[in-house]
């Protein structure tokens, strides 16, 4: 219980305050790897649902490929459920705004077992789909043919980050979620402690995802890595 105490006082990372209700969700994200690209607005555009508006960086839309391991995930007074508060995740997103509130926008979401693809979707309501995922300390494969997209990088060397910028801030310090809700906006709060990142050297192998417009298959203009964080989510509310 103090870990959660202490998530909830560490509000220096928010631009606006902890929602009212009680949080209902408690999950830990191991070894994320962020691969970001910049990209004109205009790719993006026409894929935001009504509602929202892209959110840009010195006029320029970023979207990004987050892959991690979720870890003991429960629900508010409930310890893990057994064999399924554990799995990976990749999901590819851009960065939206609605009422002042900066957030995030997903393209796709995926995990690598059926009953975890469920269990989310039934308890978290996110629209999870089944990936072929596979994840060694030295190396990370996605296959998706559903969706044609697949992944293959061979992970090298972490390093200290020398600085935080401004825009490693904007890309990883977002606390909501957006999503279509049977068309109206729908709004899921996120809360945790700042992000601890690092740097790493990583090689592609293969990549192709589609957000929009765009093809995600070169080379990220950024690469962060955070070794663990815990996080507190909130139920869906229309906005």
């Amino acid at each position: 219980m103090y870990k959660i105490e202490e998530i909830l006082l560490n509000t220096r990372n928010r631009e606006y305050p902890l929602p009212e209700k009680k949080w209902k969700y408690y999950q830990e994200w191991h070894k994320t790897l962020f691969f970001h690209w910049e990209l004109p607005a205009y790719f993006l555009q026409d894929y935001i649902p009504k509602g929202i508006e892209l959110d840009t960086f010195h006029n320029m839309a970023w979207v990004s490929l987050v892959i991690f391991e979720v870890k003991n995930m429960r629900l508010r007074n409930l310890p893990p459920f057994p064999f399924i508060s554990h799995f990976p995740e990749i999901n590819l997103r851009t960065y939206v705004i609605k009422d002042g509130k900066p957030g995030i926008y997903m393209f796709s979401i995926e995990t690598n077992k059926l009953i975890e693809v469920l269990f989310t979707r039934m308890f978290i309501g996110l629209p999870y789909q089944k990936s072929k995922i596979k994840r060694s300390p030295n190396r990370l494969r996605s296959q998706n043919k559903t969706l044609k997209q697949h992944l293959d990088v061979n992970i090298g060397k972490i390093k200290p980050l020398a600085e935080k910028t401004p825009l490693d801030f904007w890309l990883t310090e977002r606390h909501s979620l957006y999503e279509n809700c049977d068309e109206e906006i729908c709004r899921s709060d996120i809360h945790h402690k700042e992000w601890v990142l690092k740097e790493l050297d990583v090689t592609i192998n293969d990549i192709n995802y589609n957000a929009g417009k765009y093809s995600v298959n070169t080379f990220p203009d950024k690469i962060q890595y955070s070794e663990k964080i815990d996080v507190l989510l909130w139920g869906k509310e229309k906005v």
